[in-house]
């Protein structure tokens, strides 16, 4: 896909049963000053959006039931828009749990974590929702013989609500991006960043 002023983007879905519907994207100009995005994955869609609305909406909806699903439709879309999310330094991840969900279908696989994350080339700041931080955090951590800082070489903070476990989740990917030279800051964020509105 390449990316040009005054483009409207129509991108299928190749997998799973999800719809998609595009916002408004017509500008990308405009769209490449972004800096803030947020993604909700949602008991029936994920949507892709904005997160410091500016003069024109920017957002992708796509209605898609189970998480592991989700995450590998948004995969799917992301590194199509990868010129445009490359310039994004902030990214906002948040979760409402599926209660009707198979166990099964809300775990996702490192692979499709690494994949949905990986346009993000330039992201200096990771807000997850602590729901989401346990299915996070292991494809964050780099396998025997990975480059420590293939993915999200920029990143310095990541954000979490202040649970335990999610800190002690997070704990070994600050560790090791500590021992190679490139330390990320962990933080605590209130709640209302996650609040859907």
């Amino acid at each position: 896909m390449t990316v040009t002023p005054n483009t409207t983007w129509s991108y299928p879905i190749r997998s799973h049963q999800c719809d998609y519907s595009p916002g408004f994207m017509d500008d990308t100009s405009e769209t490449l000053s972004l800096s803030i995005v947020r993604l909700d994955f949602d008991v029936d869609r994920f949507i892709l959006r904005r997160y410091q609305w500016t003069s024109r909406p920017f957002y992708f909806e796509v209605l898609c039931r189970h998480l592991d699903w989700q995450v590998s439709s948004a995969a799917q879309i992301l590194g199509a828009l990868h010129p445009v999310l490359s310039v994004v330094e902030k990214l906002v991840l948040s979760y409402k749990e599926d209660d009707q969900s198979s166990e099964w279908h809300n775990e996702v696989g490192r692979t499709l974590w690494r994949q949905l994350l990986k346009p993000f080339s330039n992201l200096k700041t990771l807000v997850v929702q602590n729901e989401l931080v346990g299915k996070l955090a292991r494809s964050l951590q780099t396998d025997d013989g990975e480059p420590s800082l293939e993915l999200l070489p920029n990143l310095k903070e990541v954000g979490y609500s202040g649970e335990d476990d999610a800190r002690d989740a997070l704990t070994p990917f600050i560790d090791e991006r500590q021992v190679a030279g490139h330390p990320v800051n962990l933080t605590v964020v209130t709640h209302s960043v996650f609040s859907w509105s």
